[in-house]
């Protein structure tokens, strides 16, 4: 395969090339960790938190006051989390509530997709942060060909660490397994293991006469993303290894297929999960609530895809989405933007049968007493920038240059969030 060839690849696969100096330049000397690894699934479009997590039933059938359909008393309950009768969550919140923390009353401060999308996932409502996938990346594993895994969602890096991409599954045999035709590890060679062992030596011999020879700084940055690309050559050979020969047809399990073989190669460590379709205007819950039960399910599949792969130990989910939906519906059956919302988190270091967070009737926040975050007029309201300060001491980013100068969450209160 020539350079030119090699390099469309890894642009079709979504393998961003990058020198391993230019992602130093802001740390002296990077960590390195083989973990926790991270999942962070965004519902695109902006969800509802009263048909999940934060359930709001009608007194009365046919209330005309009432934010959903279903009745008050058809609310149920996992330990002590509520959950709405709806979309098939009993089946995800009875099995996963011992590990799994609800936050409720969170206030993302805006009805804007792309805002609420980066105060979500950035904690900050300004633009300009990196997703918190890409700075848990950059600080732990900056060395790994595909440190962070990017589907969609909020993915900006500041330039902090290259995302990978990774919609085309076949691209990345054929890049694994350059000497493939068909790009299977066993199929039909172009060369013999002996004369590829050549080509591949001589290619490497080429390195320090060809990075020589460039003068100007972009030519030797070329020369060094090409053998940076074939060095991740056997890193991405790795990851296939631990892809399952079959993949899902449902896309948030397709990527939690890829992401969690990543976890397993040591390739990556953080991986962002999308999905959309939760913009519901009109027909609110025909078109939301088969959107919320995949979503669902995607999680709980990611969850025993990690055990399967021998990773659950180590792992961390966090799923939120842009904002809330109004309480009650429109004209159309529908909900409009609401800036309230919640977020799911579990796995480790994450305590499990908890709620933090309380909302009242109309689902608007209440305040918290920041000590006990029990109700308390004149309190705290529960933002982003309140899970991400929990969040970035969990993943080892209090005190790192980067996260504390370059991006810090100014004036946020250490809440007791994942207090056990």
């Amino acid at each position: 395969m020539n350079r030119r060839d090699f390099m469309k690849l890894c642009g079709g696969a979504g393998l961003a090339l990058m020198t391993p100096a230019a992602l130093r330049n802001a740390r002296a000397e990077a960590p390195t960790s083989a973990g926790p690894f991270w999942m962070f699934f965004h519902a695109g479009g902006g969800w509802d938190p009263t048909s999940l997590c934060d359930p709001k039933g009608s007194r009365r059938e046919m209330d005309p006051e009432g934010l959903n359909h279903y009745l008050a008393s058809a609310i149920e309950e996992a330990g002590n989390i509520r959950y709405a009768p709806v979309a098939n969550n009993a089946a995800f919140f009875q099995k996963h509530y011992k590990r799994l923390m609800v936050v409720n009353g969170l206030d993302t401060q805006t009805n804007s997709h792309d805002a609420g999308t980066r105060h979500v996932w950035s904690g900050k409502l300004a633009e300009g942060y990196p997703s918190l996938a890409a700075l848990i990346a950059s600080t732990v594993a900056e060395e790994r060909p595909m440190a962070f895994i990017s589907n969609g969602g909020y993915d900006y890096t500041a330039g902090l660490v290259a995302p990978t991409r990774t919609g085309n599954i076949g691209v990345l045999n054929r890049i694994a397994f350059p000497n493939s035709v068909d790009g299977e590890p066993t199929g039909e060679q172009f060369h013999t293991d002996a004369t590829f062992n050549r080509i591949v030596k001589y290619q490497s011999g080429r390195q320090p006469y060809l990075t020589g020879a460039a003068n100007l700084p972009k030519a030797q940055n070329s020369v060094s993303q090409l053998f940076v690309a074939r060095m991740g050559q056997n890193e991405v050979k790795r990851l296939s290894e631990f892809l399952p020969r079959e993949f899902e047809q449902a896309e948030l399990k397709r990527q939690a297929q890829v992401a969690i073989a990543g976890f397993r190669a040591g390739i990556a460590q953080t991986a962002n999960m999308s999905t959309g379709g939760f913009d519901t205007h009109g027909d609110h819950d025909n078109q939301h609530f088969p959107r919320m039960q995949s979503l669902m399910e995607g999680v709980d599949f990611a969850w025993q895809e990690a055990e399967r792969q021998g990773v659950a130990d180590n792992l961390i989910i966090a799923v939120g989405s842009d904002f809330g939906r109004t309480p009650g519906y429109n004209g159309g059956n529908g909900k409009d933007h609401w800036s309230i919302s919640s977020m799911l988190l579990m796995g480790k270091g994450i305590p499990g049968n908890k709620v933090v967070g309380v909302t009242d009737e109309r689902h608007s926040p209440l305040e918290l007493d920041p000590a006990t975050l029990k109700p308390k007029a004149g309190g705290v309201r529960i933002q982003p920038k309140h899970i991400h300060f929990h969040l970035r001491r969990l993943a080892g980013l209090t005190g790192d240059p980067v996260a504390d100068q370059n991006f810090p969450l100014m004036d946020t209160e250490d809440l007791p969030l994942l207090k056990a």
